[in-house]
């Protein structure tokens, strides 16, 4: 049985001692608008008693770290972390026990990649379909051991594929490359070498290809969570930057041609209309508005909590339509937000409390450049403990608004190149004891007093100009 508890980073660049071959990779390539969605299938035989880690390249030479990286093996998600040391190409050592010879194992990678599609062309008219390319700046899966067996598949959106690149290889046997609808397949290759600290040269390689959804993101995230002990509610508030990163518009918008197209069967796919996002079932009070005001248009449906057993719970769904129609290159800036019972995120052991909140919301295919999140605790709040279930930036901080007195303590995680994945769970735990509950009300009592005694006080006062002789 593999032994999957210890995975140590590895950051040298030298090629570690050949223990183990890739019986087969197995590589699928799902091509987005602005994610490519990379899952890898290693077939790991070790070739001694006993081998020593097995190193996992996440990055070639010169590449950059995916957005999202997932390693598994044994049927469990493995808490893998990068080395802190800046070197390439980016590997982490995996402790797979002790295998005996010719044993073999399964190790599965997922990686989202950012910033490897872009719009081609990049200036289209109102009307014309669109088309993105992906490149990778390397053909063969990155890996330091020999393989006997690789294939890879890339899967377009739609099938209308216009190009794709082509691989010069003396390890394929028929056709390099072959394209079947949608799906462009490389190799299989054979005996392949290890192409990290190898000899093997490193290809570049695209898909030029159409897809049919606009290719949407966000510059900025910024989320806010305040904590409500005396009123039992957790509020989030989502300051969002969208933004088009399709092509962008060639000449002036036409309105006219953009409400005749409400009647086609298929609106120009460019054109970012609206879109749902799928909050928490027990949400309510949803609000949305932008710089200017309220926005009119917006739908929310809320959810069903599984509060029965063998019930199950169904999400709420806030749809919403910017106050304009998004063209490639243009920007709309919103907020929007709602809330929920405290009890649903907020787990007591006494005075000692476990808080979680969501990082952000999920939504399919889209990449955060920068994302921010504020945890605001209530005042009187110590001992703060924060788990964030991925690598963050994390600062503390003091938060002061009405009433409070000390102010309140808050959190703030950062992080930039954000997917959905990374729509997780932050926990918080703190301490909150009776007098800290107390804190609030004896300091609005001990206002309200005050206002009291200052006008009693002022009342005694004498305002006449003309005082009164003896």
């Amino acid at each position: 049985m593999l032994l999957l508890s210890l995975l140590l980073p590895f950051a040298a660049a030298a090629a570690p001692p050949a223990d183990y071959v890739n019986t087969a990779i197995s590589r699928t390539v799902e091509l987005g608008g602005a994610i490519a969605r990379v899952s890898t299938q290693f077939s790991v035989k070790a070739l001694v008693d006993s081998p020593g880690a097995y190193h996992l390249a996440l990055a070639g030479e010169g590449d950059a770290v995916p957005a999202f990286w997932e390693v598994t093996a044994g049927g469990k998600v493995l808490d893998v972390t990068l080395p802190t040391s800046d070197c390439s190409p980016s590997t982490v050592q995996i402790d797979l026990g002790r295998l005996k010879k010719d044993e073999t194992t399964t190790i599965a990678l997922l990686q989202l990649l950012a910033h490897t599609i872009e719009p081609l062309p990049k200036v289209i008219e109102q009307s014309d379909p669109q088309y993105l390319r992906w490149t990778t700046n390397s053909t063969y899966v990155d890996s330091w051991y020999l393989t006997d067996v690789e294939r890879i598949k890339i899967r377009s959106p739609t099938a209308n594929i216009l190009s794709h690149g082509s691989v010069s290889s003396t390890y394929a046997r028929d056709n390099t490359v072959t394209k079947a609808s949608s799906t462009v397949t490389l190799g299989p290759f054979t005996s392949l070498p290890a192409t990290l600290g190898g000899d093997v040269p490193r290809q570049p390689f695209n898909v030029h290809y159409e897809t049919r959804e606009p290719v949407v993101g966000l510059k900025t995230l910024k989320r806010s969570a305040e904590v409500s002990h005396w009123g039992g509610n957790l509020n989030i508030q989502d300051e969002m930057n969208l933004v088009n990163n399709g092509p962008k518009l060639k000449g002036h918008f036409n309105r006219l041609a953009h409400m005749q197209s409400r009647f086609h069967a298929a609106s120009p796919a460019q054109i970012f209309k609206e879109f749902s996002l799928r909050l928490p079932a027990s949400a309510h009070s949803a609000y949305y508005y932008d710089t200017i005001g309220n926005v009119s248009w917006s739908h929310f449906r809320p959810g069903t909590s599984s509060k029965r057993p063998k019930s199950r719970a169904v999400d709420s769904v806030l749809e919403l339509k910017p106050r304009y129609p998004l063209l490639g290159g243009w920007n709309y800036s919103f907020t929007m937000g709602y809330d929920m019972p405290l009890e649903d995120v907020l787990k007591s052991d006494g005075s000692r409390k476990v808080l979680g909140v969501p990082f952000m919301t999920s939504w399919q295919d889209l990449l955060v450049e920068d994302a921010e999140m504020n945890i605001i605790l209530p005042e009187g709040a110590t001992n703060i403990e924060v788990f964030a279930p991925f690598p963050a930036d994390i600062s503390r901080w003091t938060h002061k608004t009405y009433l409070d007195s000390t102010g309140r303590p808050a959190i703030t995680l950062r992080k930039s190149l954000c997917t959905e994945n990374h729509a997780q769970t932050v926990y918080v735990t703190y301490t909150y004891s009776s007098g800290a509950q107390l804190q609030k009300p004896l300091t609005v009592a001990a206002v309200i007093g005050g206002l009291f005694i200052l006008g009693f006080g002022l009342r005694r006062v004498d305002y006449s100009l003309d005082k009164k002789t003896a």
